[in-house]
C-alpha cells in the first residue's frame, strides 16, 4: 500500500522559510513518534510470544535506529545461535516439516504419567516423528493490529511538523 503526504506552498519566500525548518521539526516528530510505537509494539510481542521455559522473551526486544535521515523502529526476536532462530521462526511460522530422525539414548526418568518415581535411567530407542506446530503469528500478529494507528500516528507527526514549520 502507498501512502502519499502533501505539502502546500503558497509563495516562494514561504516556502523556503519552511523546507528551512521542516527536515529538523520533522526528525523529531517522527523520532517521538516511532519511539512510541516501538514501546507499544514490544509490549504486544511480549504479550503474544509464546512462553516455556522463557528464553524467547528474554531475546525478544525493540530498539529504534536514528540514521539522521533516516529512522527505523524493529523490534524482533535478536538471536544469537541458528538453533534460536529456527525455534523461533518455527513458533512464529508454524511447522510441518520433513520427518525427523532421533538417534537412540538414555534418558533420565523421574516420574510415570504425573506420579513422581526415584530416578532411574531408561534406554530410548531411535523413532521417527514429523514436527506440527502450529503458527502463534506473535510478532507479525501485533504489527499487523497497530499499523493502521502507526500509519495515523505518524502523519499527525508531519502534520504538526509543517504547522510548526509554517512561518
Amino acid at each position: 500500500m502507498t501512502d502519499s503526504f502533501g505539502v502546500d506552498i503558497a509563495g516562494d519566500t514561504r516556502a523556503v522559510l519552511r523546507f528551512e525548518r521542516f527536515p529538523a521539526l520533522a526528525h523529531d516528530q517522527l523520532l517521538a513518534t516511532l519511539q512510541s510505537l516501538e514501546r507499544r509494539l514490544e509490549a504486544a510481542v511480549l504479550a503474544e510470544e509464546p512462553e516455556k521455559s522463557g528464553e524467547l522473551k528474554s531475546l525478544t526486544g525493540g530498539r529504534v535506529y536514528d540514521h539522521g535521515d533516516r529512522i527505523a523502529a524493529v523490534v524482533g526476536v535478536r538471536t544469537t545461535t541458528p538453533a534460536q532462530a529456527r525455534k523461533a521462526a518455527a513458533l512464529e511460522y508454524g511447522s510441518r516439516g520433513a520427518s525427523i530422525t532421533v538417534s537412540a539414548h538414555t534418558a533420565k526418568l523421574d516420574h510415570l504419567w504425573s506420579r513422581a518415581i526415584k530416578p532411574i535411567m531408561v534406554n530410548v530407542p531411535s523413532f521417527s516423528r514429523t514436527p506440527s506446530i502450529t503458527a502463534r503469528r506473535f510478532l507479525r500478529g501485533p504489527i499487523q493490529a497497530l499499523h493502521d494507528d502507526a500509519i495515523t500516528e505518524m502523519r499527525a507527526a508531519l502534520d504538526a511538523a509543517v504547522a510548526e514549520a509554517a512561518p
